[in-house]
């Protein structure tokens, strides 16, 4: 019954809904039958049905027993074996029957966000130069790496990969990755031949972990 009402709920909202808005914005956000049905399975119950099912007290005020309280338990362990085996193991299957979008929100808002921060940043370079009265050289090597990066966001958001500003973007940070393997290196060498002690290490370590997941957008670093 518990399935049987979610699935008519989900139908029946959805039509009720067409039916009194008819906007534009609305028929967007229009999905198809298939992702009402994996939106129905996903409908499993677990610890909080569970924990409200035992917050039943076992006996009245009066010190009678609960009436029913033994069924009560037994109905609600059934709904959440009933939906966390048998849908659980449905749901996969559903999910592939599907064929859902992938979702790509994430994506477009991180590249929305970084394309963002960069212009922001290339219109704030002259002044904040000028407030730390930084040499034009600085101002100018700057100025084009942003621009580059800038360039290779644009890119990587349009889908083309091939870009050569996305490549020229791939080959400086596969460089500066070998070279931050190369200092790591270097560094244990320093402390293995006693010349640094074990504390200077691991702040050099830190540097240049933060360093590399920075570079590679967040990825585990071994």
């Amino acid at each position: 019954m518990l399935v049987a009402v979610r699935f008519a709920f989900l139908y029946a909202s959805t039509y009720l809904v067409r039916a009194f808005d008819r906007r534009p914005q609305q028929r967007m956000l229009r999905v198809g039958h298939r992702t009402r049905v994996v939106n129905g399975l996903a409908g499993f119950r677990g610890a909080v049905s569970l924990a409200m099912v035992l917050s039943v007290p076992q006996t009245l005020d009066s010190g009678e027993p609960f009436p029913d309280r033994s069924f009560i338990v037994f109905v609600t362990s059934g709904v959440i074996l009933a939906t966390l085996v048998v849908q659980g193991l449905l749901l996969p299957v559903a999910v592939r029957w599907a064929k859902l979008p992938p979702d790509t929100s994430v994506d477009e808002e991180h590249d929305l966000a970084e394309t963002t921060a960069i212009e922001e940043a290339i219109k704030a370079l002259p002044r904040l130069a000028a407030d730390l009265r930084s040499e034009p050289k600085i101002v100018e090597w700057l100025r084009q790496e942003y621009e580059a990066h800038l360039a290779s966001v644009r890119a990587q958001s349009a889908g083309a990969h091939d870009d050569p500003a996305v490549l020229q973007h791939q080959d400086y940070l596969a460089l500066r990755l070998a070279l931050i393997t190369n200092k790591r290196a270097t560094v244990v060498r320093l402390r293995d031949e006693r010349r640094i002690d074990d504390t200077v290490l691991r702040r050099l370590q830190a540097a240049l972990d933060s360093e590399e997941v920075r570079l590679s957008g967040g990825a585990a670093v071994e």
